[in-house]
């Protein structure tokens, strides 16, 4: 553990990476300005604009944990902001040329999002322990929240000009690259210990938190893809209503984040399930009572939800082994996630389809399965020592 560092600095530099960490949800916005400059594009081409960083982010947000035992993470973190920032002003000088710019600028943003994304809490896991720790992974989800948010705004303001200047607010990377090249330690990586035992290896307590994750971001992630959908389909609004119910979810998050720290002092052991309870009831509520507050109640829990569980699961993984092992550790619950969300429709859509079910039936199924993962996180807390004091 590295002390000898200022920590306000370090904190700083850490939030700072993790406001920006979303950056590739400004292309929501402009994808039918972009479909109407490459009219005779492929569809699909235009969609993985959006779907591109997605899958990006999952392979390198799995492979950044182990690569940052053989690289110092400032190496790593300037290398993914530097992407990002490459990635944004390929599009904004050049996206007019070819809708296969656009792709290889959203693979270079996704590839900066996925390493970072691991990377912010694996600085936390190096630098701070406890509750500080803790409080600091709470607090990086509120500035992810909340970053999202100003980012996606100030775009949506720029794109007034046109849709490439919405790839303006990537110069936001320049000030962070600064602030990290200056405040961030460059540290060498962290060395495993021979005699480390069991906590010198990915044990039990990182792979069940790592599960209980990946099916509960698989749930979660029905509301998201399908939010849109049970809303213009019952009349209750239009896709800015639909996105309106997105925005409270991300707002949730921010709250959650900010006050993860008390939170989490109250909750202890029992916050997971307390998590997936919170998005589990969101969901079902949207199957019972239908309108359109329900849906604006399910997003406000699912964002407070996810803003407890991700933090905490980071947090018992990396507690759970050695300093030299816990970016790896987080890499996997950061790919668990990603990749719960990623397959999401695949494995959802076809069980739904087979029971002829719409958007409705799959908020009770999810809902239902999220409430049974609850109980299932809450038994297997002994068990597989998910204690929140575990470092």
């Amino acid at each position: 553990m590295k002390t000898k560092h200022n920590k306000n600095y370090i904190k700083f530099a850490i939030l700072a990476i993790s406001s920006v960490l979303m950056t590739s949800m400004i292309a929501s916005a402009i994808l039918a300005d972009i479909s109407m400059s490459y009219p005779s594009a492929d569809p699909s081409l235009i969609q993985m604009i959006m779907t591109l960083p997605s899958l990006m982010g999952m392979i390198f947000a799995i492979s950044a944990g182990p690569l940052s035992g053989k690289i110092a993470k400032k190496i790593i973190v300037l290398v993914g902001l530097f992407s990002a920032f490459t990635g944004g002003m390929l599009s904004y000088l050049f996206g007019s040329l070819s809708i296969y710019v656009l792709l290889l600028s959203s693979a270079l943003i996704g590839v900066g999002q996925g390493i970072n994304s691991t990377m912010s809490m694996a600085l936390i896991a190096d630098y701070f322990v406890g509750d500080e720790s803790s409080s600091l992974m709470g607090l990086q989800s509120a500035f992810v929240n909340g970053g999202s948010m100003v980012i996606i705004f100030i775009s949506s303001l720029l794109a007034r000009l046109g849709w490439k200047s919405s790839y303006l607010i990537f110069l936001i990377f320049i000030p962070i690259i600064v602030i990290v090249m200056k405040y961030l330690p460059n540290d060498p990586p962290i060395q495993q210990q021979e005699s480390s035992g069991e906590k010198g290896k990915l044990n039990g307590t990182v792979y069940f938190t790592a599960v209980v994750t990946f099916v509960f971001a698989t749930l979660m992630f029905s509301f998201a893809t399908n939010v849109a959908m049970f809303v213009v389909n019952n009349g209750l609004g239009d896709a800015t209503t639909a996105g309106l119910a997105n925005t409270l979810m991300s707002a949730a998050g921010t709250v959650a984040g900010v006050i993860y720290g008390s939170i989490k002092k109250r909750l202890k052991d029992t916050i997971i399930p307390t998590a997936i309870l919170l998005a589990g009831v969101g969901l079902l509520l949207i199957n019972i009572v239908g309108s359109i507050a329900s849906v604006f109640i399910a997003g406000a829990l699912i964002g407070f939800g996810l803003s407890l569980l991700m933090p905490t699961a980071m947090f018992i993984a990396s507690s759970a082994v050695t300093p030299a092992m816990s970016a790896n550790a987080i890499s996997l619950i950061n790919g668990a996630s990603n990749i719960g969300m990623f397959v999401s429709p695949f494995i959802l859509n076809p069980i739904v389809n087979n029971f002829g079910g719409g958007e409705s039936f799959k908020f009770l199924l999810c809902g239902t399965a999220l409430i049974i993962l609850s109980i299932v996180a809450f038994v297997g807390r002994s068990k597989f020592n998910t204690s929140v004091d575990a470092k």
